[in-house]
């Protein structure tokens, strides 16, 4: 087995290491059966520490490359998708490749850590994590979230000014109550259906504004009286573009030209969107801006702990409409999430994760360019995500051959609340990455590509 790492790379070595051991498996180099050298004895080969290769191997271990038998060590134990370029797929073959834009890849989350820190709070009386659950949120875990909103978001923001919740809808859900219900959503169409469904179960009135992808319609928020607008504006999901300057200082002219208008930032993509422009409720200047934010996107999906930053007048409304309010998320998941941020170990990973996603939406964005050449125009990029426009192809013709050929793919047009009129520039595919390695990126656009041939 040949690897070489690059110790000058800003990737980390035991990714490096997981990356080169992964790849030499699924070519066929290293065979189920084999064993990997001793943890000491690849240290010694390589030169790097045994905890370089300790890392690694677990990461095989937990992504099911390998299998570990006690006085044994790790063996090769893999089991890859069947896939034949013979195959004669079926109308109904089911999909072997799902380019999700919600997929998340959790593999490399650093679990020893995050497994210390949580055994060390199952022993330690001291936590309280067997208490009552405080209503707004443990202080250490609002704490730890205001000091990292200041230090790496610009976000200025107390404890007090935090709560936390178990997920970003059912926050969304609180919140609208303390607003009059005859004040309406405001979304873009496209939308996030998460969000969209979930204000519109409720009960809630939801204003869409027209339909596009290239543009925010700044044009058509101005002429709205009063409402609360929900926007991303880091990705303004699904299209990958985040707001530009222009477009954010709409906003904020539409926010400061009547009492009843207000404005939720959807931050979940922020840590790991590619746009670094500063949050809009740092240009709050009237105190309207509230800022969601979730682990959910820059961490992993089962942590459903998610939280808000409420300017004063909104708390105060908070407050008075939510005695009773529970965060409704465990003591021992907002503990470990406190510890988790205050050790630095949430910020190197979401950066990690940052450079990882990119390199995949890269690697998906060469093999386009490879197999389509200037027939496929990418549109928008963002975070797990990109948004491609194929030339004189119609997406629903796209989706239904590539489903065919075991490739699913999800439309733009299909995140609009009305398809019948969705106009022509929303003709673009959205391919998510998030939860796929690189041979499945290159299988998926190898099959694509014969499905429409």
């Amino acid at each position: 087995m040949r690897v070489k790492l690059n110790k000058n790379s800003a990737k980390p070595l035991y990714i490096q290491l997981f990356d080169a051991i992964s790849e030499e498996i699924r070519a066929g180099r290293l065979h189920n059966g084999s064993k990997l050298p001793p943890r000491r004895e690849m240290a010694a080969a390589l030169g790097v520490s045994a905890n370089t290769v300790d890392s690694a191997y677990k990461m095989l271990l937990d992504t099911g490359y390998v299998i570990s038998i006690p006085r044994r060590g790790y063996i090769v134990s893999f089991k890859p998708t069947s896939y034949e370029s013979t195959t004669p797929w079926e109308l109904d073959a089911p999909e072997e490749i799902v380019f999700s834009p919600n997929g998340i890849d959790f593999s490399y989350i650093d679990r020893s850590a995050y497994a210390k820190i949580v055994r060390s709070l199952a022993y330690n009386d001291g936590a309280g994590i067997f208490s009552y659950v405080s209503k707004s949120g443990e202080d250490e875990l609002r704490s730890a979230v205001s000091k990292y909103l200041y230090s790496f978001r610009g976000i200025k923001c107390s404890p007090d000014m935090i709560i936390m919740g178990a997920g970003a809808e059912y926050l969304l859900i609180a919140l609208m109550m303390i607003f009059p219900r005859e004040i309406p959503i405001i979304m873009e169409n496209p939308y996030d259906p998460h969000f969209y469904h979930t204000l519109k179960d409720y009960g809630r009135k939801v204003i869409l504004l027209p339909a596009s992808s290239d543009r925010f319609r700044a044009d058509a928020l101005l002429g709205i009286e009063r409402g609360v607008l929900f926007i991303d504006p880091y990705s303004r999901f699904p299209r990958g573009k985040g707001l530009g300057a222009a477009e954010r200082e709409a906003v904020t002219e539409w926010l400061s030209g009547g009492e009843e208008r207000y404005v939720v930032e959807n931050g979940e993509r922020a840590e790991i969107s590619p746009y670094s422009d500063e949050p809009l409720v740092c240009l709050d200047k009237n105190e309207k801006i509230i800022y969601l934010g979730s682990f959910a996107k820059s961490l992993c999906p089962s942590i459903k702990t998610s939280y808000m930053v409420l300017p004063e007048k909104i708390s105060e409304r908070w407050k008075k409409h939510h005695i009773y309010y529970y965060a409704l998320t465990s003591k021992l998941e907002q503990f470990a999430l406190a510890e988790f941020i205050e050790k630095g170990y949430f910020t190197k990973h979401y950066k990690m994760m940052k450079r990882i996603y990119k390199d995949k939406l890269d690697y998906l964005s060469g093999h386009l360019l490879r197999e389509f050449g200037s027939d496929a125009e990418i549109c928008g990029v963002c975070g797990t995500y990109m948004t491609v426009r194929f030339k004189n192809k119609d997406t629903e013709e796209i989706k239904k051959l590539a489903r065919r050929n075991g490739v699913r793919l999800m439309s733009l047009n299909s995140f609009c609340a009305d398809e019948t009129e969705v106009p022509a520039s929303e003709n673009k595919i959205v391919f998510g990455i998030g939860d796929l390695r690189r041979d499945e990126i290159r299988r998926g656009v190898v099959l694509l590509k014969r499905a429409l041939e």
